[in-house]
């Protein structure tokens, strides 16, 4: 039997959910799984229209269309369409049981969308609550507790604990990303490396983790890697070159 699967981001709320469907909504979930493979490889728009096209299968379960709305708003907000990503995360919402798990973290999203930090933090704590090693419940904590949305609650050393439940509950790459980031906030640069060095092998395309390798390699003073590594990213993406300027002046 096929899974429905939400995918993650780590500048939303990163969700990983999956559940046995019937048969008769194996359309709709084969269009969903082709959507999240183009959300993990950068593609939006590409997705975005893969998961619209799932959304409107008329087999979908209620718990289905949720998961399938929760994937268009986290879309939408990497697209920068706030409004929208609203609309599809209340839709979520109302597809599940006031203050059940799912309700909850649908729930959270639109308080973090609206900029209303407190507000997703009490109902991520209750689902933390009704479901301790839930990766998605302690992804989201981790991100909250890192300051991703609100200066004022960084606690890094709490965002830790919740980053590392979710990475053993999914090792999945934007899990280890958020996983590998916080450990160079916190100067744990060689767990940081562990975790960069993991993602570079594996996706070589993503620019990005070759930039916070050479980083996490210059602050363990290995200066030639370090440089070999800015020199590979500055001739993917010649943007980079003042960010690494900039930083190799201060390191």
């Amino acid at each position: 039997m096929k899974k429905l699967i939400i995918c993650c981001l780590p500048v939303l709320l990163l969700l990983l959910f999956s559940c046995t469907q019937p048969a008769t909504e194996d359309n709709a979930i084969d269009v969903n799984e082709k959507g999240i493979a183009l959300i993990n490889a950068g593609k939006y728009e590409e997705a975005l229209q893969a998961f619209l096209k799932a959304a409107k299968n008329p087999a979908l379960t209620k718990k289905s269309k949720g998961t399938i709305y929760r994937n268009i708003a986290i879309t939408y907000n990497q697209l920068e369409k706030k409004d929208s990503a609203i609309h599809f995360s209340t839709l979520a919402a109302k597809c599940y049981k006031k203050n059940s798990l799912d309700y909850l973290l649908n729930a959270a999203d639109v308080d973090l969308l609206r900029g209303k930090t407190d507000l997703a933090l009490a109902k991520l704590l209750r689902a933390v609550d009704l479901e301790p090693d839930e990766m998605s419940v302690n992804n989201t904590l981790g991100l909250i507790y890192m300051g991703e949305y609100d200066d004022a609650h960084t606690d890094l050393d709490k965002a830790l604990q919740y980053n590392l439940k979710a990475f053993e509950a999914n090792g999945g790459r934007i899990i280890e990303e958020v996983l590998a980031r916080n450990y160079y906030n916190l100067e744990n640069y060689t767990q940081a490396e562990l975790h960069y060095e993991h993602l570079v092998q594996n996706y070589p395309e993503m620019v990005s983790y070759s930039l916070n390798m050479g980083m996490t390699k210059q602050k363990l003073k290995k200066k030639k890697e370090a440089d070999k590594l800015f020199d590979e990213v500055i001739a993917k993406d010649s943007t980079y070159k003042s960010t690494i300027e900039i930083f190799k002046e201060n390191n």
